[in-house]
């Protein structure tokens, strides 16, 4: 079984290796150094990586946006190189970490007669999933580091709080102070969203053992959140530096670009209205686009290709809910926060698509160890008859 899941991981390895360095010559031959695409517009973020990176290896000012910079450009200054395909090889170790920890976190909560089978499902998914395939690919984005430092520090808080792991619980709490350093640095919101996540599951798992009546709890919270929208949104949170006011402001200065714009505004007075614009957007970013949301080729593609499959395995996950694990329970509110989070600043549908990948991998990993427990259960059921 070992050999079996190590095959697959390097299959995954190689074809995400191979599409990688495809567009990077197809890029260079195209005249855009192995960055970006014609078909994708000829110029991306990857390009600003680079030119902000070599600025840092030479020791020039540089503009500093994320620790992908810095990262970037010491992998530069180090092999004493220029090269857009070092730096590709370097981002393709993170979908190898992406592989690695979502399997480890599948095999905390899975059987062990059913690993297999959700393993196989689950390294087929992340292998066929278009935005992160995609995303991982097309340049040098920091997203792919995102993801994977975002699943490592699941990971290691699961180690830490909810099942023991193998090693001593110091080493768990130093490698997490790591890990959520560096999702700080390739993306504050990202390490806000863990941290109010692991404090609501913490929350609880406090409150459940005291019996509090989760029907209050959502009430108080319902009355707090309609306080803070109408009285503090000026308070600006000190892990991003920013108000409400300001992403409200953010979202709403974009609503007029058109293209995959989903045309949600949240800047209402009415309270009402903001939370009816505001489940709307949650469940677009979630699964979108809808079909009346359809505005061109690439948001039609987007709904085939991810929005229809996420509907019917979100369907499946809420049957489930009943009977999670603590450890589903955690990866099940990471998935709730983070979408939360950015369906108050994202309005549009490409920027959607790749910052859902975050969400839906803990998702994922749930979908798979039910899925092939259920494949199992029907096998045995058919042996029997």
């Amino acid at each position: 079984m070992k050999i079996q899941i190590f095959i697959y991981i390097v299959v995954y390895s190689l074809i995400y290796f191979l599409l990688s360095t495809s567009l990077y010559f197809i890029s260079v031959n195209s005249g855009y150094n192995g960055l970006s695409l014609p078909l994708f517009g000829g110029g991306d973020d990857g390009q600003f990586y680079y030119e902000q990176a070599m600025h840092f290896a030479n020791g020039e000012p540089y503009i500093y946006t994320s620790m992908h910079v810095w990262v970037l450009g010491i992998i530069l200054a180090v092999f004493n190189t220029e090269s857009v395909m070092i730096l590709r090889l370097f981002n393709l170790i993170s979908n190898l970490l992406i592989l690695i920890f979502s399997l480890l976190i599948l095999k905390k909560i899975s059987k062990e007669q059913t690993f297999h089978l959700a393993a196989t499902l689950l390294v087929l998914l992340l292998t066929l999933y278009p935005s992160l395939l995609l995303n991982s690919t097309l340049s040098i984005y920091r997203d792919s580091w995102i993801y994977a430092f975002f699943l490592w520090a699941t990971y290691l808080f699961i180690n830490l709080f909810i099942s023991k792991g193998k090693w001593p619980r110091v080493i768990y709490f130093v490698l997490l102070v790591f890990v959520l350093i560096m999702l700080g640095g390739y993306r504050k919101y990202a390490l806000l969203s863990f941290v109010i996540g692991s404090i609501v599951y913490l929350f609880i798992k406090l409150i459940s053992k005291k019996k509090v009546s989760f029907f209050k709890i959502g009430g108080l919270l319902f009355i707090g959140i309609s306080v803070f929208y109408l009285l503090f949104r000026n308070f600006k949170f000190p892990v991003v530096g920013l108000s409400f006011s300001d992403v409200l402001q953010y979202r709403q200065s974009s609503l007029e670009i058109g293209g995959s714009q989903m045309g949600i505004s949240l800047d209402h007075s009415n309270i009402l209205l903001f939370y009816a614009n505001y489940l709307y957007s949650v469940l677009s970013n979630f699964i979108g686009p809808f079909p009346w949301q359809i505005t061109g080729g690439s948001t039609l593609l987007l709904m085939v290709t991810e929005g229809i499959l996420f509907f019917f395995i979100s369907i499946y996950l809420v049957k489930k809910i009943k009977v999670f694990s603590k450890i589903e329970l955690f990866l099940f509110i990471q998935a709730v926060v983070w979408f939360l989070l950015i369906s108050i600043s994202n309005d549009n549908f490409g920027t959607g698509s790749r910052l859902r990948i975050v969400g839906w991998l803990p998702l994922l990993i749930i979908f798979v160890k039910y899925y092939s427990e259920g494949i199992y259960r029907r096998k045995l059921n058919s042996k029997r008859v």
